[in-house]
């Protein structure tokens, strides 16, 4: 799979297009043009790319967009994704990795034979601990005070209100 950086130019695509249809032919003119340059017969495109062209609505899409993709020539596909993507679709990822690496971890568990006596679990548990200087303890953080929040200012009226 070959990975291309594309910069997409929509205006001259939805610029004799009615008002309230901009984004809709933005989003064919996206496909096409993906399709054009690639040589692709079939182009997916990412959700975030669906979410940063509606994001203003039907009728103000971005002028320009910049797009990865990912080209596969043997079967004639494309994926594209946004080039930058946004601070949500980053969260999801790393989401999505740590799940990944915990089932991982699961399966490893699994895998790893368990030991006929607790002798030797034992043996096998401790070189991996490290043993700690007698001196060095590591004291604990002391607990965060509660803030305390100020008192609201009253009023002009207020305060008068109060004096009498």
């Amino acid at each position: 799979m070959a990975e291309q950086i594309l910069i997409l130019n929509l205006r001259r695509g939805f610029i004799k297009v009615p008002t309230w249809r901009k984004s809709k032919r933005a989003m064919d003119e996206i496909r096409k043009q993906i399709a054009h340059y690639t040589k692709a017969k079939e182009v997916t495109l990412s959700k975030y790319i669906n979410e940063y062209v509606w994001a203003h609505g039907a009728k103000n899409p971005p002028p320009k967009i910049k797009l990865k993709l990912d080209v596969n020539k043997e079967k004639k596909t494309a994926k594209a994704e946004l080039f930058e993507l946004p601070e949500k679709a980053k969260r999801e990822l790393e989401k999505q990795i740590k799940a990944e690496a915990a089932a991982k971890a699961v399966e490893k568990a699994a895998e790893k034979p368990v030991s006929e006596t607790p002798t030797e679990a034992a043996a096998e548990a401790k070189p991996a601990e490290k043993e700690k200087p007698a001196g060095t303890k590591k004291e604990e953080p002391a607990k965060e005070k509660e803030k305390k929040t100020a008192p609201k200012k009253l009023t002009r009226k207020q305060e008068i209100s109060m004096n009498q």
